[in-house]
């Protein structure tokens, strides 16, 4: 079986969740209009491994109802933050290298803790700082310096400060690098800062606020249950996106057992549609759709360079 898409449908504009490991920002459009062309919209939807919300968050954006659930209670209540929170807040949530080290190291964490992790890590990973040591104080001064200045996220390149900043020879020559190849890796190292780009991510899901619909603009249920407390759901769409089995240490939840959750996934199909996201399968599962332009990020597991998959139980569909 192929699930049909007319990617025409497809809702326009850039994805939102947060910048999480494992994101499915990259699919979360073409998943809901998969969903919405082949099941229609009247049933709710079980995002029972929402990690960083993108497929809860694009279900809520489109009007559809929808219920989170982490076992890890830390991202859902990121997300309940962020959507609670203006964008003043926001602008708080990049730290210097210092900073990142003091939080990371604390004992017990806040929410605001975690977010500033997440904003300021190396591959959204909470544990490295985002920028190398050598650019880290340049670059964190340039983004604050831009906010302060320009109230600005997106299109920070076009600001005064920064267009000074990159064509100022004496920026480059204060940092000891004075070869022009040097000079020019530098200039090329600053052309992006992150900080700013994953600030403009978290803004993005403030457009859940501008949702008109009383029915839709309802708040979103989150939990931090294991999956198998769902196993009463009836008439329901499940969306199903466990750590997969060879990158599992990425996970601090992780101790999915694999053959478990298969037998519970073809039995939760009986009276519900289950689908699940993955490269690969048992054999009484069945590929529905395939993202071509959605290739695996883990560099350590053996999904690099293949695609994102969807599949559903064979003969229950």
């Amino acid at each position: 079986m192929q699930l049909k898409l007319d990617e025409k449908k497809i809702r326009k504009g850039r994805p939102i969740g947060l910048p999480y490991i494992g994101s499915k920002k990259k699919i979360a459009k073409k998943l809901i209009e998969i969903i919405k062309q082949n099941f229609g919209t009247d049933k709710t939807i079980y995002d029972l491994f929402g990690g960083g919300g993108a497929i809860t968050l694009e279900c809520k954006l489109q009007g559809l109802d929808v219920v989170y659930n982490d076992i890890d209670p830390i991202p859902g209540l990121m997300i309940q933050k962020i959507l609670s929170e203006d964008r003043e807040y926001i602008k708080t949530l990049i730290c210097s290298r210092e900073e990142f080290f003091q939080i990371r190291d604390k004992e017990d964490k806040t929410i605001d803790d975690h977010l500033k992790l997440l904003i300021n890590s190396f591959g959204n990973n909470c544990k490295t700082y985002l920028y190398s040591k050598k650019h880290s104080d340049i670059k964190y001064k340039l983004g604050k310096e831009i906010i302060e200045k320009h109230d600005c996220f997106y299109g920070y390149k076009q600001t005064k400060t920064f267009k000074e900043f990159v064509e100022d020879e004496e920026n480059f020559n204060s940092l000891d690098w004075n070869k022009r190849p040097e000079k020019l890796q530098v200039l090329e190292v600053m052309q992006r800062l992150e900080q700013l780009e994953r600030l403009q991510q978290l803004e993005r899901l403030k457009q859940l606020e501008n949702i008109q619909d009383i029915e839709a603009n309802k708040e979103i249920e989150f939990h931090n249950k294991d999956y198998r407390e769902f196993s009463d759901i009836k008439n329901s769409i499940m969306y199903l996106d466990p750590p997969y089995e060879d990158v599992n240490k990425v996970y601090k939840y992780n101790s999915l057992n694999y053959e478990d959750f298969y037998s519970w996934c073809k039995e939760m199909s009986e009276d519900n549609i289950v689908l699940i996201s993955g490269y690969n399968m048992p054999d009484d599962f069945e590929k529905v759709y395939e993202f071509r332009k959605a290739k695996s990020t883990f560099q350590g597991g053996h999904h690099k360079n293949k695609y994102e998959k969807l599949f559903m139980v064979k003969d229950n569909q």
